[in-house]
């Protein structure tokens, strides 16, 4: 992953409202949320930055902040960071 910002959502991905929320998560509530599939690991310690909807639902993810917030500001979202 690199610190592009050319991401887009699908129209099923279209946010409810027009904020969107940044978490950095670890490999466990990564795979729980279906990002990493089974049997695939992240380096220890490392993060991912996981851009949600208003309602809870993944829209994109990466492995840099700066990504995750450019992504939301290209689809005229406002990030904000969840922790």
């Amino acid at each position: 992953m690199t610190d592009e910002y050319d991401v887009e959502f699908t129209p099923e991905q279209e946010p409810v409202g027009r904020l969107a929320y940044i978490k950095a998560t670890g490999a466990e509530e990564a795979h729980r949320l279906g990002i990493i599939p089974a049997g695939i690991e992240l380096p220890p310690g490392k993060k991912l930055y996981v851009v949600h909807a208003v309602d809870g639902r993944v829209l994109g993810y990466t492995d840099a902040y700066a990504s995750a917030y450019g992504a939301a500001v290209q689809n005229d979202l406002t990030p904000l960071s969840v922790h």
